[in-house]
């Protein structure tokens, strides 16, 4: 049997089909701007509709499946919500030393500055091991501002982590994350614009 491989694009084209079948951009953006905790709600029904679509087009239920698939939807997920809860965030950074950084709260400039209050996501994508995430100590000091979002459980307690799956404990929930990137805002006094209450 021939594995079929989805790209980048089919799994945001599902992402933003689930979307508009739930509820609609506008709708999701207008009730999470009124309050941040039904982004939970949303976060969870989005990506259990999903993970169900895509395991459907890919009949397949290896390690390949969680751990390339659902990690790159919960990065396409985050980037949706962290636009359309207008948080400050940048995406996809290259650094000098060849480092690539998924997503930066609030930015690089802030990171490079006042590192205790900034943040870098990165995602757990297929073979990446832990131990490579430990390059981004030499941009963020701060062991708990590195957020590690993984489909598979990791070995690790050095790291803030964030499970995409549903059986995972209630505290490192991934659909927790909008709340706790503007928990952490909030506390670190960061004054960006956005329009979530």
């Amino acid at each position: 049997m021939i594995k079929k491989i989805l790209d980048g694009d089919q799994i945001k084209q599902t992402l933003y089909s689930v979307i508009e079948d739930e509820a609609g951009k506008e709708k999701i953006q207008t009730e999470i701007t009124s309050d941040i905790k039904l982004s939970r709600k949303y976060i969870e029904l989005i990506m259990s509709k999903c993970i169900a679509k895509l395991h459907s087009e890919l009949n397949d239920d290896d390690d390949y499946f969680y751990a390339t698939i659902v990690a790159a939807l919960s990065e396409a997920l985050l980037h949706f919500m962290l636009t359309i809860c207008t948080l400050p965030s940048e995406r996809k950074i290259a650094t000098k030393n060849d480092l690539a950084l998924d997503v930066i709260i609030p930015s690089l400039q802030s990171l490079k500055i006042k590192p205790e209050k900034s943040i870098i996501v990165q995602f757990i994508k297929g073979k990446m091991v832990v131990n490579k995430v430990s390059e981004l100590e030499s941009l963020q000091p701060h062991h708990k501002n590195i957020w590690l979002i993984s489909a598979i459980p990791l070995s690790t307690t050095k790291y803030t982590t964030y499970y995409v799956l549903p059986n995972a404990g209630l505290d490192n929930k991934y659909s927790n994350i909008i709340i706790d990137i503007d928990n952490f805002l909030r506390e670190t006094g960061d004054k960006s614009f956005r329009l979530v209450h």
